[in-house]
């Protein structure tokens, strides 16, 4: 079976919106290098700062982890999913964990849980097909070694059966139960029965005796047919049918059009942040985005001094994907981003939901995945 990848993707260093530059960035870069007890010392600074910063206590979290204290990772861990119930990250590296010790059924839960934060979490789906593929594994390595000790012991595996389905089954076809438990067989409703006007009496024939005569019989008589006359039908005047009013026709969504203005709006938020415009770059929010952690006016000071702090910043953009709701008012876009700058070269998949406003779009939410 090929190595297990769960630990791997642990240190998998996800932006959180909140941290993007500067400090984390530091913090990550001594993670890669393996230098667990710098990136520590570093995340516990910081944090002493601002302590509810959600990434920064994730990158605790995987340096507590690197260094082997998983017991504490899993409290930093759980500590965010608690906090940041919206976040995936952090399930998805307690299920790392969990794997690690292999509790399979908790890494299983935690990635769930990932999952329905944020569905298209690419990294939690991956992870777990590989827990999925671990627990097959044990089954059949169980069942293998119960096949073993059966064949030693010279007995046959007994045959388990199977719990009975716990499927409802519909019993309201040809009977319905009645208060005593009798089935009461259902009828269907009978007809009404057709009337039929009286017919009025007739009476009855009066029987003349034959007379006998000496001369050739007299022929029968045939009894005149009186053919019935119809009844005329009531004439029934037609009401002429009242024309249906047309329904106004709903406005079509330029989809396209909206389109191309969502996607160079993205790109002009990435080409702010490259050149490092940083009002252009905070100008792309909208006044209803809310940073994990802190508040607005604390996230644009610490965006303002992590764009300054770093002396070269290239944002590129690719797989750009635009999909509408609420009648065209807002977009989600789906994109991979290349960030690189003097500390740090990194490249991740990001959901951007934007909301219309005016003749302008602006990002109302910012995640991974």
């Amino acid at each position: 079976m090929p190595a297990y990848r769960l630990p791997s993707l642990l240190l998998s260093l996800a932006l959180i919106s909140g941290a993007y530059a500067g400090e984390a960035e530091d913090i990550a870069t001594s993670l890669n290098r393996g230098q667990a007890d710098a990136a520590l010392q570093a995340a516990d600074k910081a944090l002493a700062k601002t302590p509810r910063d959600a990434r920064l206590r994730l990158l605790r979290g995987n340096a507590l982890a690197q260094l082997g204290r998983s017991a504490e990772a899993i409290q930093v861990f759980t500590a965010l999913t608690s906090d940041y119930p919206n976040l995936p990250e952090p399930y998805n590296n307690l299920a790392a964990l969990y794997a690690q010790q292999g509790q399979l059924d908790k890494a299983r839960a935690a990635l769930q849980m990932a999952l329905q934060t944020n569905p298209a979490y690419a990294t939690a789906h991956a992870n777990l097909a590989d827990v999925y593929a671990r627990l097959a594994a044990q089954a059949y390595d169980k069942a293998l070694q119960r096949d073993i000790v059966e064949r030693q012991n010279g007995s046959a595996a007994p045959v388990i059966k199977s719990d009975a389905p716990r499927l409802a089954l519909v019993q309201d076809l040809l009977s319905r139960p009645a208060p005593g438990g009798t089935p009461v067989p259902v009828v269907a409703a009978a007809r009404p029965p057709v009337v039929v006007a009286a017919a009025k009496p007739v009476a009855p024939p009066v029987t003349v005796p034959p007379v006998a005569t000496a001369s050739k019989p007299v022929a029968p008589t045939t009894p005149a047919v009186v053919a019935p006359v119809p009844a005329k039908p009531a004439e029934v005047k037609p009401t002429p049918a009242k024309p249906l009013e047309p329904k106004p026709a709903e406005p079509k969504v330029d989809d396209s059009a909206n389109e191309e203005q969502v996607v160079k709006a993205v790109r002009g938020w990435a080409d702010a942040w490259s050149d490092k415009r940083v009002p252009a770059y905070l100008a792309s929010y909208s006044r209803s985005f809310k940073p994990g952690g802190m508040s607005r006016s604390e996230w644009e000071k610490q965006r303002r001094e992590r764009i300054d702090a770093a002396r070269k910043i290239e944002v590129k953009l690719a797989n750009i994907r635009v999909k509408f709701s609420d009648g065209g008012q807002t977009a989600t876009v789906r994109l991979v981003q290349r960030y690189k700058s003097d500390k740090l070269d990194t490249s991740t998949g990001k959901t951007l939901i934007l909301e219309r406003n005016g003749s302008r779009w602006l990002i109302r939410e910012e995640r991974v995945g």
